[in-house]
């Protein structure tokens, strides 16, 4: 196997007084038809951003160029284009909440957490976006099942219902993947667990398929006990059964390892979790023509690692660690370029300007993979 990379393409920078986490991060890319469009983060990484505008661009040449623009989404089979819809969260002081059934704390914020279904009705409606080609995009109300979900505050606010994220699987299906503690007998779980749902009718409606409960290694980190859990979870199907999920574990406490868990009858079930590497936040992946699976994940620095023929290789750099938050996001967004090849997006927090100065700035390169 042989790993061709190209170098980097700048599409957006930061005002050089930019330099603090949360501006500038997080990016998704979406394809509809001929265009391949980018979302990032521009204010705090904060639930009191939940809802905010963010930054759009769009490229019409194969990746060449990059021009700003409307928000846009991914193209589905029907020709719908969807996208997640993220509503602002309401402040905590003026909404009437049910009793506060576990208290957790995430990176300093004490969070109160109320079981879903005794949550007021008015704040349990999930949304997508979705238009038709060249019109405007409108927000949909999705139905989804949520056995055992909850909900919480933070930061004095209480956020809303939103998807993180919809990737498309086998036959036409749409895929989600949730991270939240769980209601079991009427008492919320110890740790945060990875929900995983699938539509069938184009995003009308998210069937409930499996949830994987934090499993741990204290070998391999001692300090899990205190984590949250499992967060951002992605899966990635190598064909209509078989298919793999990626776990984090970083959280407030410092990093952690990332965990791998495998499928044989389509998410319904799960082996046991397994460390995948010592790092690993929002991991993305995406299955190449060629059968090779690109996986890209970091924290620090930020890396992709591809799988073929059964085997795992291992990993390159494409952001070089630093200390930590220093250096990039290590969010990242992966689309397929070709048969053989995908698009890396990401964030490099040191990427110089016409004038030398270092800038908070989105990348693109193009990874190859010859097998």
């Amino acid at each position: 196997m042989k790993i061709l990379i190209e170098k980097e393409k700048l599409i957006s920078q930061a005002p050089a007084d930019i330099r603090d986490w949360g501006p500038w991060q997080f990016p998704r890319a979406f394809v509809a038809g001929p265009k391949t469009y980018l979302e990032f983060h521009i204010s705090s990484d904060s639930a009191l951003s939940y809802g905010k505008p963010r930054a759009w661009f769009c490229s019409e040449d194969m990746w060449e160029t990059w021009h700003e623009s409307n928000p846009c989404g991914m193209q589905i089979s029907n020709g719908d284009i969807v996208k997640p819809y993220q509503p602002k969260a309401l402040p905590e002081s003026e909404i009437e909440l049910p009793e506060v059934i576990g208290k957790f704390s995430s990176y300093g914020f004490a969070r109160n957490y109320f079981d879903y279904e005794k949550v007021h009705h008015d704040y349990r409606h999930w949304y997508i976006e979705r238009t038709k080609p060249g019109e405007a995009m409108q927000v949909d109300e999705v139905s989804i099942e949520l056995p055992g979900y909850t909900m919480n505050t933070s930061e004095g606010v209480f956020p809303l219902p939103y998807f993180h994220q919809l990737k498309r699987g086998p036959g036409n299906s749409i895929w989600t993947f949730l991270y939240k503690h769980y209601v079991v007998d009427g008492k919320i779980s110890k740790y945060g667990a990875s929900w995983f749902h699938k539509s069938t009718d184009n995003g009308k409606t998210f069937k409930f398929i499996s949830r994987i409960p934090y499993t741990y290694d204290l070998a391999m980190d001692p300090g899990a006990e205190k984590r949250y859990g499992y967060g951002e979870p992605d899966m990635c199907f190598i064909d209509e059964n078989t298919a793999f999920s990626l776990h984090r574990t970083t959280d407030g406490t410092g990093i952690g390892p990332m965990y791998i868990a495998w499928t044989y009858d389509g998410g319904y079930t799960w082996t046991k979790p397994e460390y995948f590497d010592d790092r690993g936040v929002w991991p993305q992946t995406v299955a190449l023509e060629n059968g090779v699976v690109i996986a890209g994940y970091g924290r620090p620095g930020l890396f992709i690692r591809p799988y073929y023929n059964g085997e795992w290789h291992d990993r390159t750099a494409i952001v070089e660690p630093m200390d930590y938050q220093t250096d990039t996001c290590s969010y990242c967004a992966i689309i397929p370029a070709g048969p053989d090849s995908a698009l890396i997006f990401y964030s490099d927090f040191n990427y110089p300007d016409d004038k030398g100065i270092p800038r908070k700035s989105l990348m693109v390169r193009k990874i190859r993979v010859v097998v």
